[in-house]
């Protein structure tokens, strides 16, 4: 049988990530969305959908202490325990295998200061679905709307914790909307550009969870130069 097992440098404190070929892989936007919210030692930390773990790595090498990453697929999670403990930052970093959806998240309602969030972008009949099913449910909302993510979302947060998330611009008026259906406000947007010459097709958010109204739409990031390389910006994220 084929071992669809890679290893991944994430060029982050030396750590070194576990994926299966077959799963859906971490992106640049994980990398951007760790690095947009605020990290604390002494805050408690939770990521939605971790998939291989990235950016709980992120967050510990920028000074988390408390991060727990859950995710429903058993096989990604898997591949993220084997991660935290061959970087050696178990007594940080936990790795669940839930559904955050579900009822089994009781047991981590209201206990979070922060999370980190990258949801599906695209709608159910958008494009073609993977024939992997960990990868379809990475990438479209097949079986909840993004109004109930949030509110489930919030359900994780201590009242007046943040929410950090990173979206498709394209769907962000459809975004808003489901915003404005739950007690989270925008607090501060970004958005992100491949380079200074193109449109922007991804944005970065930060929502609180019982904010008042107030919103800063911050400079827009660049991920490459013109000539590929990444931007300054960027290319900091991983030193």
């Amino acid at each position: 049988m084929k071992n669809n097992i890679t290893t991944t440098d994430l060029l982050l404190s030396g750590f070194q990530l576990f994926q299966d070929e077959r799963e859906f892989k971490f992106s640049i936007d994980a990398i951007l969305l760790g690095h947009f919210g605020s990290v604390k030692q002494n805050k408690h930390y939770l990521e939605l959908g971790t998939g291989t773990g990235v950016i709980p790595h992120v967050l510990y090498h920028r000074g988390a202490r408390h991060v727990v990453g859950v995710d429903c697929n058993p096989r990604v999670i898997e591949l993220a325990q084997r991660s935290v403990l061959h970087n050696g930052i178990a007594e940080a970093v936990s790795m669940v295998e839930l559904d955050y959806m579900s009822d089994a998240g009781k047991v981590y309602y209201g206990q979070f200061d922060g999370i980190y969030m990258n949801p599906p972008y695209f709608e159910p009949h958008s494009g073609l679905l993977s024939e992997e099913e960990g990868v379809a449910l990475a990438l479209h909302e097949q079986r909840y709307t993004m109004k109930d993510i949030l509110l489930q979302a919030q359900r994780y947060l201590k009242f007046g914790g943040t929410l950090w998330m990173i979206y498709t611009s394209p769907r962000l008026e459809s975004l808003i909307g489901a915003i404005e259906q739950t007690q989270f406000s925008i607090k501060r947007m970004r958005f992100v550009h491949s380079n200074r010459h193109t449109v922007s097709k991804l944005v970065l958010l930060e929502l609180k969870y019982g904010g008042k109204q107030g919103m800063m739409v911050e400079p827009p990031l660049y991920i490459y130069e013109v000539d590929g390389s990444y931007s300054d910006e960027v290319q900091a994220y991983y030193e």
